[in-house]
């Protein structure tokens, strides 16, 4: 039995990941480490959600999947219908959301990194970084984009108007077509708005989907300036620079929000609404805390990262490319409404491009929000699967690790030497699951299998935080872990192939190492 000195000091999981801060200054909630981690309100830090191939075989010619959007048609008849489309290698390809991939054009996109699909009403729009002419599809037809378009690489719907920028010729001009007619480009009522501060050694790098009806045109790569368009008509259409040094790196990393704009520049990831309220463009981009991950990305290869939004799970993210890899690697992930940040990776899979679709598949998920990406091989993958497994069936590892605890508190300072008896980890059961806890105590580190099976046991004299760990849902096990040291770190990992792990906290049971005598 440990000395009746010995106490509990307890950590709800609330905090998210930091790897900026030294990790014996992290807050005593946050994270030094997460790997596929997910963060709930509820205050579960979770193994994130498998994912599965959505087309059993790679999509004709197989090559990268650089761009997914869905597609829903009205018509005349108000009736709306569905269809995947996307781009793969030199394809421009269409799903009717039975996994098979059907090819509307084999002869474009060749080349290029980056593809831009906008839906602009009854159309899908194609455009690219390669100076191929832009392309639209009604769901009939594939065809080039009519009247006299600029040659652009990415668009935006506003205003029943195609706008459009990343034109060759004209890299900080603004193009928009006819109102109610992406095929007019010339008249009176379509046309150019002013260059975009002309001779900066910038262009316009992005544009974002409308925003309280307003759109915003970020430029790049080296000063950055954000501009605001707003207006109705030819006549009110108006430009307002609004703050320089976030310089984006691609159009597909621009996010928007009901709530928010986000992008990534070379510094970081960035938010509209927190630069434009503190005006600091580098101290206040939501990427600060994990600015250490960051700076481990190859910069050459920034163009690449691809955002996404998916609101049913409360992230943004982006995928990214990690130092020494050939492609994107990881995704970096946000969830805006905890403010905590997590990197995702997936075994097998470089997600390329990213997008949230509704489920096509008949069943109990069909019409629910999903993650897909788009691998390098010409295979779409679905992600947010209960499966717990990746690709093809392949096991990953969620995991994280605490700060390094130097100070917990009254009576046990960072000068004090403790005495460790066991940690006790509060968790959902979810079925005969386990996980591993790692305990680091001064350099030296033991380590224990934690079953996630729910047990029903007394904890001692411990009276557990009903308002934020109990409940019929939650239970806890004490894991025996004796060692006495000035500094304690835990890590929990779970390598297991369809296995979860929901921890809710854990609480170390220690003493002061002069009071730690056994009774």
């Amino acid at each position: 039995m440990a000395s009746r000195n010995a106490q509990y000091v307890v950590h709800p999981a609330m905090g998210g990941l930091d790897t900026t801060k030294a990790p014996t200054l992290l807050a005593a909630d946050q994270l030094s480490d997460a790997l596929n981690i997910e963060y709930f309100t509820s205050g579960a830090r979770k193994k994130r959600l498998g994912s599965t191939r959505y087309n059993a075989t790679a999509i004709t010619g197989t090559g990268v999947v650089t761009a997914l959007k869905d597609f829903w048609r009205y018509g005349a008849s108000l009736t709306p219908t569905q269809k995947f489309v996307g781009h793969s290698g030199t394809r421009i390809v269409k799903d009717d959301g039975d996994g098979v991939w059907d090819v509307l054009n084999a002869a474009w996109g060749t080349g290029t990194s980056n593809v831009c699909i906008t839906i602009a009403g009854d159309y899908a729009v194609f455009s690219a970084d390669n100076g191929d002419a832009p392309r639209t599809w009604d769901q009939t037809t594939e065809a080039a984009v009519g009247g006299t378009p600029p040659t652009f690489a990415f668009s935006s719907f506003h205003l029943g108007r195609l706008w459009a920028a990343g034109v060759a010729a004209a890299p900080s001009t603004p193009y928009f077509s006819a109102a109610g007619d992406i095929n007019t480009w010339s008249g009176a009522d379509a046309g150019t708005l002013p260059t975009m501060d002309a001779g900066d050694g910038d262009r316009i790098m992005g544009i974002s989907e409308p925003w309280f009806g307003r759109l915003y045109w970020f430029k790049g790569p080296n000063f950055g300036s954000v501009f605001e368009i707003s207006g109705s008509s030819v006549s009110t259409f108006a430009q307002q620079r609004l703050f320089t040094g976030a310089p984006c790196v691609a159009h597909q990393s621009i996010i928007t929000t009901p709530t928010d704009i986000f992008w990534a520049s070379r510094y970081g990831f960035h938010s509209l609404k927190t630069t434009q309220a503190y005006g600091d463009t580098q101290q206040n981009f939501i990427s600060a805390p994990i600015q250490a991950s960051f700076n481990d990305l190859n910069p050459n290869t920034l163009s690449s990262a691809y955002g996404f939004y998916h609101p049913r799970r409360n992230i943004i993210g982006w995928a990214v490319r990690e130092a020494g890899k050939s492609d994107n690697s990881a995704l970096f992930v946000y969830n805006f409404k905890l403010g905590l940040r997590s990197i995702w990776k997936f075994t097998g899979l470089s997600p390329r491009s990213v997008a949230v679709m509704r489920d096509p598949a008949a069943g109990s998920t069909q019409g629910s929000s999903r993650m897909y990406l788009g691998d390098i091989d010409g295979f779409v993958i679905q992600c947010d699967n209960t499966t717990l497994t990746d690709d093809n069936g392949s096991a990953y590892t969620a995991s994280f690790s605490t700060p390094t605890y130097v100070d917990l508190g009254e009576g046990f300072g960072p000068l004090v030497e403790k005495q460790l008896y066991s940690v006790t980890t509060f968790f959902a059961p979810k079925g005969n699951y386990t996980a591993d806890l790692t305990v680091d105590v001064d350099g030296r580190t033991q380590s224990a299998t934690v079953s996630f099976a729910q047990t029903g046991g007394a904890l001692d004299s411990f009276v557990l935080n009903t308002d934020i760990l109990g409940g019929s849902s939650y239970d806890f096990v004490e894991t025996p872990m004796q060692d006495a040291g000035r500094a304690i770190k835990l890590t929990y990992s779970q390598a297991g192939s369809s296995q979860d792990m929901e921890i809710y906290g854990y609480a170390l049971r220690i003493a002061a190492a002069e009071t730690h005598a056994l009774e």
